[in-house]
C-alpha cells in the first residue's frame, strides 16, 4: 500500500509530458510500447486527426488489405516454412500502391498538416529526413515502415541474419519441422486477430510484433517510459539543479557487456566505473548516464545499464538520484545515440557538453574516424559533436536533435 501510495505521489509531482523520452515541446499521442517505438509512423498515422476514418474509408487500401489477407494460407503451403512468412510481407507492388494513395491523402492540406507538421516533424523521429517536403516525408516514412516489417520477418521468421548475428539473431532453426507448425500457428491466429477499427497495416503490424515477443526480442519496449521508473527521481533532480558551478552537464559511462553468463558485467566496465566515480567525486558533474541493454552474452537476462548503476552505488558510493539508466544501447554506436537522447529529453542544458568517460583506448576509438563511418552506416546519423576532453580518459560530447531519428532497420533498439 505504501508503494502505491509513493507512486500516486510521484505522479502528481512530475508532469506526465516529463516521462516521455521525446524532443522538449514534443508529447507523443500515444504510450511509449514496443510496437510505438520499433514502427513510429504506424502510430502517428492511428493518431493524427483525420487520419483513421481516411484510411479506413479508401477503397484502394481496403482492397488491397483484402487480396493481402487472401495470400495467408489457411493450412500448409511450399516451401514451408518461408510461404509462410511471405504471405505477411509488403511487396514492392504493395509498397507502391500504400505510397500513392498516401500521397493523395496527404493532399487535403489539413490532414496532411495534422500528420507531418503535428506529429512526425516535431517528433524527430524522422529527422534525417527533415530536409524533405511534407508529402515526400510522408512517402519516405512510409517506405521505410514497410521495409523495417519485412526486415522482422526475415529475420525472425525467414532466418535471415541480422546486422550482428551473434547477439541479435532469431532463436529457432527453420530447418526443424516444429518451426513450420509454429510459423503456421502464428499465422492463423494472426489472420484471425481482425478488429473493425483496423487500418490497412494493422495485420503485417501483428505479425512483426509476434516474431519479436515469439523470439523473446522485445529489448525495445523495456524499462518505458524510459523517464519513469528507474530514473524518475534522477530526472526530478536534474529539474532541480543549479549548473552554474558545473563545467559537463553528465558522465556518460558505456557498457562493456561480458560473454560468459556469470559475470554480471564485463571488466573493462569496471574500470570505466572507477574512473567516472573519481570525476563524479571530483564535482566534474553532477550527474552519471550509464548506457548498455542486455546484449553479452546472448539472450541474457542481465542489463548492463542496470548493473552498472547497481555497483556505482555499492561499491563506489554514488547516489541513486544522480544516475540515470539508457538500458537500451547495443553498441557503441548507439550508446552515442541514445545518451544524446536522454540527455535532451531529460532537459540537461544546452549550454555546456557532457562527459564521455572511459578507458584510454576505447576513448580514442569513440573519438576517431572508424566510429564515425560505422554511425553513418548503421544509423544514417551522427548523434552529436565530439572533442578532445580534459584528459585521455573523456570526450566531450554535445547532443544534437537529429539524434531522435529512429532507424526502423534496428528492431531490438530503433
Amino acid at each position: 500500500m505504501r508503494r502505491a501510495v509513493a507512486l500516486a505521489a510521484a505522479l502528481v509531482l512530475t508532469p506526465a509530458s516529463a516521462w516521455a523520452q521525446d524532443p522538449r515541446g514534443y508529447a507523443a499521442p500515444f504510450a511509449d510500447t514496443l510496437e510505438t517505438r520499433v514502427f513510429p509512423f504506424f502510430a502517428m498515422l492511428r493518431a493524427a486527426d483525420g487520419w483513421p476514418p481516411a484510411l479506413r474509408g479508401d477503397a484502394v487500401l481496403g482492397k488491397l488489405a483484402a487480396d493481402r489477407a487472401a495470400r495467408v494460407p489457411a493450412e500448409g503451403c511450399a516451401p514451408s516454412p518461408q510461404c509462410l512468412a511471405d504471405a505477411w510481407t509488403w511487396t514492392d507492388a504493395d509498397i507502391a500502391v500504400v505510397e500513392a494513395r498516401l500521397r493523395a491523402l496527404a493532399g487535403d492540406h489539413r490532414r496532411g498538416t495534422a500528420l507531418v507538421g503535428g506529429q512526425m516533424r516535431p517528433s524527430g523521429r524522422f529527422a534525417r529526413h527533415q530536409k524533405l517536403a511534407d508529402v515526400d516525408l510522408l512517402a519516405t516514412a512510409w517506405r521505410e515502415a514497410a521495409a523495417a516489417t519485412n526486415r522482422v520477418i526475415a529475420v525472425y521468421a525467414k532466418g535471415a541474419a541480422p546486422l550482428y548475428p551473434k547477439i541479435d539473431a532469431m532463436i529457432f532453426d527453420t530447418a526443424r519441422p516444429e518451426f513450420a507448425e509454429v510459423l503456421g500457428a502464428h499465422g492463423v491466429a494472426t489472420a484471425a486477430l481482425v478488429h473493425k477499427d483496423d487500418l490497412f497495416f494493422d495485420p503485417a503490424l501483428r505479425y512483426a510484433i509476434g516474431l519479436l515477443q515469439m523470439n523473446g526480442r522485445t529489448e525495445a519496449g523495456s524499462f518505458r517510459p524510459l523517464l519513469g521508473g528507474e530514473n524518475a527521481a534522477a530526472v526530478r533532480a536534474v529539474a532541480a539543479t543549479d549548473w552554474q558551478a558545473q563545467p559537463y552537464t553528465a558522465l556518460l559511462v558505456f557498457g562493456h557487456g561480458p560473454e560468459d553468463g556469470q559475470s554480471r558485467t564485463g571488466v573493462m566496465g569496471h574500470i570505466r566505473m572507477r574512473i567516472a566515480a573519481d570525476m563524479f567525486a571530483r564535482g566534474l558533474a553532477p550527474f552519471l548516464i550509464v548506457s548498455g541493454g542486455n546484449v553479452h552474452p546472448n539472450r541474457t537476462p542481465l542489463n548492463e545499464a542496470i548493473e552498472m548503476k547497481r555497483l556505482l552505488v555499492a561499491e563506489h558510493g554514488v547516489p541513486a538520484d544522480r544516475i540515470l539508466i539508457e538500458p537500451h544501447a547495443r553498441h557503441t554506436t548507439t550508446n552515442l545515440r541514445n545518451c544524446a537522447r536522454l540527455l535532451l529529453a531529460a532537459g540537461f542544458p544546452a549550454d555546456r557538453p557532457a562527459l564521455i568517460v572511459s578507458d584510454h583506448r576505447t576513448i580514442a576509438y569513440i573519438g576517431g574516424d572508424e566510429l564515425a563511418r560505422r554511425n553513418l552506416r548503421e544509423m544514417g546519423i551522427q548523434p552529436g559533436r565530439l572533442a578532445p576532453g580534459p584528459d585521455r580518459f573523456s570526450l566531450l560530447f554535445a547532443p544534437a536533435p537529429v539524434a531522435f531519428h529512429v532507424e526502423a532497420a534496428d528492431p531490438l533498439d530503433p
